[in-house]
């Protein structure tokens, strides 16, 4: 049986929805709110992580060392079919630290989500920095 186009939709709405509540959180707490128990993440610094206690660790010491971040997201794209779906997005990253200096990036992030029992779970998360240069998020394609 096939997916309705409402129940795609409603789907498309919800992960990327949970994908903006992310970017907007501050703590590891609400970072993590929907992966599950297992969620494998790759993260920008040289870090990677199984399961949600080291990624709340170590997005709670990130955002210690900030005053803000605010996260806009650029582009998003988003593939859904048989219980999965991923969103990719291209975000702009402005983030000033305690000591008042400041840096901005242009990210890549994938986040997959795999649905258990009409709730959506990340599972895996991966998010880069281009590495030689300067990157404008734009996306190229044909």
């Amino acid at each position: 049986m096939t997916q309705s186009k409402h129940s795609l939709e409603e789907d498309k709405e919800t992960i990327t929805s949970i994908v903006k509540e992310m970017t907007e959180s501050f703590t590891g707490e609400c970072s993590t709110k929907h992966w599950s128990d297992d969620a494998l993440w790759f993260d920008i610094p040289p870090f990677a992580s199984k399961g949600i206690k080291p990624a709340v660790k170590m997005f709670d010491k990130a955002f210690g060392s900030m005053k803000s971040c605010k996260v806009t997201i650029l582009e998003t794209e988003v593939t859904l079919g048989g219980g999965i779906g991923i969103v990719c997005t291209i975000q702009k990253v402005e983030v000033v630290f305690q000591n008042d200096s400041s840096k901005t990036m242009i990210v890549r992030e994938t986040d997959c989500f795999k649905k258990f029992d009409d709730s959506w779970k990340l599972f895996h998360q991966h998010a880069s920095v281009p590495a030689g240069g300067e990157w404008n998020g734009e996306i190229i394609s044909n």
